[in-house]
């Protein structure tokens, strides 16, 4: 008997979706994060513990039962990590990887062709059309990840510091970006100089909350925001052979909603799923594959 397992492993969790053959969910584990560049053994040790807590009560080991696992993972942009992690001991004969961008864009259109744009800490698009895939940003911070959180709470700090220099005048936003750090300037510089991209991403919910104000500073950093999305929706485009649907997916997606051009927002559709469903669906079609 066959089981399919699909897994949407990212940077703060792992969540593994167990289906029987004829498709009837079995359960939904989840544990710690996947990040096979960072740490590939803890990567191993999150993913067979979701699988345990959805697959129970059948146990990993039992010999009944083909585990097919579709797992979409951080740190895939690294071919080194893949072939690292993948050459670590593990039980799953059937184990079949590729970026939890892949199978959130596989879960968003229940396997059909289409695109996402995944907007929180960082940025990353995906886009699959036939056997065409593309990727279209997410970088990483601060080299890359326009419009994200992480990029609008860098934008509101520097424009903080520049009045700390008396080169801006005190702004709506600047007055709360400074408040939580207790009005303290050494604070703030000390946390800007040891921050990383989650750190700053923590900002950028004060920058939408003072557009919602109607700052006229905030309102510009996100009109900015959605024109960098544009840009990577339109991006995609360039490479589609045909209109293709769009989703949005994480925490930014609606309050960035507003500013993103009309033409991208005419072309939004909700997702049908989510990336452990699409990790079902990878699994399902690479077993296929294997068998044909």
């Amino acid at each position: 008997m066959k089981l399919f397992i699909g897994i949407d492993g990212g940077a703060t969790k792992t969540i593994a979706r167990v289906e029987r053959e004829d498709g009837t969910l079995l359960g939904i584990g989840k544990a710690g994060p996947a990040n096979i560049r960072l740490d590939p053994l803890g990567a191993w040790a999150s993913i067979q513990k979701a699988i345990a807590a959805g697959a129970h009560p059948i146990p990993l080991a039992d010999p009944q039962y083909q585990w097919h696992c579709g797992a979409g993972l951080a740190g895939t942009q690294v071919p080194e990590a893949i072939a690292g992690f993948l050459a670590l001991d593990h039980p799953f004969p059937h184990f079949y990887i590729h970026s939890d961008g892949y199978t959130s864009c596989l879960g968003a259109h229940g396997g059909a062709n289409g695109a996402v744009i995944a907007i929180g800490t960082g940025v990353v698009a995906y886009q699959i059309e036939g056997e065409q895939v593309t990727r279209v940003s997410g970088w990483g911070f601060p080299q890359g990840d326009e419009g994200s959180g992480a990029w609008l709470g860098l934008a509101a700090l520097q424009q903080t510091l520049q009045w700390w220099d008396g080169r801006r005048r005190e702004t709506p936003l600047v007055a709360r970006v400074f408040g939580h750090f207790q009005r303290d300037g050494e604070a703030l510089i000390r946390w800007a100089n040891t921050a990383q991209s989650q750190q700053f991403a923590q900002l950028a919910p004060l920058v939408i909350a003072t557009a919602q104000g109607g700052d006229e500073g905030a309102i510009a950093l996100l009109t900015e925001a959605g024109e960098e999305i544009g840009k990577i929706w339109q991006a995609l485009v360039a490479r589609q052979e045909k209109p293709l649907p769009c989703s949005l997916l994480g925490g930014l997606a609606a309050p960035l909603m507003p500013y993103l051009p009309t033409e991208l927002r005419s072309h939004l559709v909700p997702p049908q799923g989510d990336a452990a469903q699409g990790g079902v669906i990878f699994a399902r079609r690479e077993a296929t594959r294997a068998t044909a």
